[in-house]
């Protein structure tokens, strides 16, 4: 039987592999112009996932305490017409 133990280096090993695998063999086995428009690829679809669950964050933040820039403020006084 696999121990949580055996698992957890299994899986650390498995990580450690698959970066030598994409960084020798998939990245360094093209011309540059192809790797580096992968990288950029990369990082821009990076980016927009960071962004997104930021801003889902931010939502549900505000959802949930009310504090942030869209939360309602109270109704300022008005005098009677």
């Amino acid at each position: 039987m696999v121990t949580v133990i055996d698992f957890v280096v299994q899986l650390l090993v498995s990580l450690v592999d698959l970066v030598g695998i994409f960084i020798f063999e998939i990245l360094l086995g093209v011309d540059p112009i192809t790797a580096l428009s992968f990288l950029v690829g990369a990082g821009l679809t990076t980016a927009t996932i960071v962004y997104g669950a930021y801003l889902a964050l931010g939502a549900l933040v505000n959802h949930l305490t009310g504090l942030g820039s869209s939360a309602r403020e109270s109704a300022p006084d008005r005098a009677a017409r």
